[in-house]
C-alpha cells in the first residue's frame, strides 16, 4: 500500500518555455512560493535540475508554454512523491507576488 497523498489545497503555478542553445525548457513556476526568505525570488522546477530559484528577469524573457509543452511537467508534479494539486495560471499576477512576499515575511518572522 502506498502513502502517497495528494494535496488538499490547489497550488498556483505558471508553466513557462525557454529556449537555450536549440533546446526547449519547460519549467514550473511556483509564484506564490518564495525560494528564499527575502521572497524576491519563487520557486521553480525543471525536470532536469529539479527545484531552484527563478527571478523576474528570467521570467520576462520567458514565454508561456503551451499545455502539450508543459503536460508531462505537470503530470510529474502531480504523482508520486510530489502530490501537488496543481492550478495553471497564464500568467503570474500581482496577487501572487503579494502571497510570496507575505510567506516571506512568515519564514523571516519565524526564524527570528
Amino acid at each position: 500500500m502506498s502513502d502517497f497523498k495528494q494535496d488538499d489545497n490547489e497550488t498556483p503555478v505558471v508553466f513557462r518555455a525557454d529556449r537555450e542553445a536549440g533546446v526547449l525548457w519547460i519549467t514550473a513556476v511556483f509564484p506564490c512560493e518564495p525560494a528564499d526568505i527575502f521572497g524576491d525570488k519563487f520557486t521553480i522546477y525543471q525536470h532536469v535540475g529539479q527545484h531552484g530559484a527563478g527571478a523576474a528577469q528570467w521570467y520576462w524573457r520567458t514565454r508561456a508554454a503551451r499545455p502539450d509543452e508543459y503536460a508531462d511537467l505537470k503530470r510529474e508534479l502531480e504523482s508520486a512523491p510530489y502530490g501537488y494539486r496543481l492550478k495553471v495560471y497564464k500568467r503570474v499576477q500581482p496577487w501572487m507576488r503579494d502571497a510570496r512576499h507575505a510567506e516571506a515575511k512568515r519564514l523571516r518572522e519565524c526564524a527570528a
